[in-house]
């Protein structure tokens, strides 16, 4: 068969007017015809749409091994399938990137609520908190602060070796005013240590910036930046309480209060520090 009778074959083959044909290929259906009657010949661009159209080989389209229908079809079929699974891969594609905006959308919106909301507690002038630290060896340090009105007391325990050492602080920020005991040794604090403590002060309080830094800071762009690790963070909400992971550490938060319960941080030397929080509001009556 020569080239217009193959041609002929494979339009009608796919149930096509000379008209479907044209379209398919932007040209007049007169050049279809012409094609067929063998009064013209297709330049070589053309052969190569023909032979997509149709997926058949050039070679057999143009040297009259135009393969029977049975196989024209399973080419056809093969073609169907082969589109059927990109688009398939191209849906899954898009689900799991929808999946990972979903997922950063809601770690975003809620650390912005925890972090917002966490916020009251950084002009508190009224509270009693314990911080405890405990390492492979039992119990590490502990802090229990008593605060009132720019006024507090802070005793500070440490075992070390089994032994157990203690300092307590005495500091009045609002005449600054200040002075330490360590083993019934009294001493007044210089000015460059009360600045250093008055840092804290200024920062939200001494029970604020024991906080998880995590839920201290209240920049978006570091929030966004955090919700961003993906792999890196976790937020998980259960009855009564709030379970942040980040960067390898793990605060879990009261639901009602956002005050920090309990924490897990990893040391520098790989071990993991637990820290539990005891946290009372407007509860010193005076210092």
């Amino acid at each position: 068969m020569s080239f217009g009778e193959n041609l002929t074959n494979l339009r009608r083959q796919k149930g096509w007017s000379q008209d479907d044909l044209a379209n398919n290929l932007d040209l007049s259906r007169q050049a279809i015809s012409k094609w067929e009657n063998e009064t013209s010949k297709p330049d070589i661009d053309n052969i190569k749409k023909i032979s997509k159209i149709f997926s058949i080989k050039i070679d057999d389209l143009i040297n009259n091994e135009l393969p029977d229908d049975k196989a024209v079809t399973l080419d056809v079929k093969k073609e169907e399938k082969r589109e059927k699974t990109i688009t398939i891969i191209k849906l899954m594609i898009i689900a799991v990137i929808i999946l990972y905006v979903i997922s950063v959308i809601y770690k975003f919106a809620s650390l912005l609520v925890i972090v917002n909301g966490v916020q009251k507690y950084a002009n508190l002038n009224n509270y009693h908190y314990v911080i405890t630290t405990y390492d492979e060896n039992g119990l590490a340090e502990k802090e229990e602060c008593w605060f009132k009105d720019g006024v507090s007391k802070t005793i500070n325990t440490a075992v070390e070796d089994e032994i157990l050492y203690e300092k307590q602080t005495y500091i009045d920020y609002n005449n600054a005013l200040g002075y330490t005991i360590i083993d019934n040794n009294k001493q007044r604090i210089n000015y460059d240590e009360y600045i250093k403590y008055n840092l804290n002060f200024e920062l939200g309080g001494q029970m604020f910036s024991n906080f998880p830094v995590v839920i201290q800071e209240n920049n978006v762009v570091s929030i966004l930046a955090k919700a961003f690790r993906v792999n890196n963070s976790s937020i998980k909400i259960e009855n009564n309480s709030i379970i942040l992971n980040f960067d390898k550490s793990y605060v879990i938060l009261d639901k009602s209060t956002l005050l920090p319960i309990m924490g897990i941080y990893e040391s520098n030397k790989n071990d993991n520090n637990i820290q539990s929080y005891f946290i009372e509001l407007n509860n010193v009556s005076k210092l």
